[in-house]
Order: structure tokens, then sequence, then C-alpha cells
């Protein structure tokens, strides 16, 4: 692996993916929203993730998972939905979330 850069790597992991994925997930929950966006381009980091988990025998559990989720972004792929920034986070356009105004962002 001596000749592999430090970016595949980090792509090859998912690393690079968590951090924005975090920060969408978190304004998704405190706009009231149900669905995080993701990226063409991050589906195949989250691919290459699922691959490596794979080929190192990673844990069963998580690789079905992560095979479920790769299913689900195939079947939604023709359906994609216009998307904005609010503060640098990635967030679908015009979806004014489902939360009500007086209810907590957590139980």
């Amino acid at each position: 692996m001596s000749d592999v850069d430090d970016e595949t790597i980090a792509h090859a992991s998912g690393t690079s993916l968590i951090p924005s994925l975090y920060a969408r997930a978190g304004l998704t929950l405190t706009k009231g929203g149900d669905n995080i966006p993701l990226l063409v381009s991050e589906v195949g980091l989250l691919e290459a993730a699922v691959i490596n988990l794979e080929s190192y025998e990673g844990n069963e559990v998580v690789l079905v998972a992560g095979y479920e989720l790769l299913d689900v972004f195939a079947n939604r792929e023709a359906n994609t939905q216009p998307l904005h920034r609010i503060h640098g986070i990635l967030t679908f356009d015009g979806e004014a979330g489902n939360r009500p105004a007086d209810q907590p962002l957590l139980p």
C-alpha cells in the first residue's frame, strides 16, 4: 500500500464523507426533515467504503446495511431533487421540514 496516496485511502475508507454527512444530518434534524442529501460522487465514495469493508471481512451486519443503502441509492437515482446550501451545508431545496416549531429536537 505504500504506492497509494492518503486521499485514496480516505476515500476508500469513507472517512472523507463523514464530516459532511454529519453536518447535513444535523441540519436536517433541526429542520424536521426526513432526508439527507448525498451527491452522486459521494455515492461512489460510499460504494468504495462498502467494497473495502467486504475485502477486509468487516462486520457482516454493517456490510449488509451498506449494500442495502447502495440499492436504495440505485433506485432513487432517477428521482433527484434540487439542492441548495444553508450556512455552507448541503440541503434539499424547498424542504420546509415537518417538525413543529414548539417540538424539541430531541425527545
